[in-house]
């Protein structure tokens, strides 16, 4: 989980400040989606570990952080 965790919070990073974001507020984005990317690279792969995010979780994160991304 701690590898899928890292790599999922280095291409938020990468998506987001792609739109614009930086320092400190990119920062608190990744903090807050990278949930999202994680799903993404596990799409119906077993999770070693523990999961902590249910599937309406995700996709509400999913859907607010396409307009995050959409919008900047």
């Amino acid at each position: 989980m701690k590898r899928i965790e890292a790599t999922a919070r280095a291409l938020c990073a990468v998506d987001l400040q792609g739109v614009g974001y930086s320092g400190e507020e990119l920062a608190t984005l990744v903090d807050q989606y990278w949930p999202v990317i994680a799903a993404e690279i596990y799409q119906g792969q077993t999770v070693e570990g523990e999961w902590p995010f249910s599937a309406e979780e995700i996709d509400h994160l999913t859907e607010r952080y396409r307009h995050v991304v959409r919008t900047q």
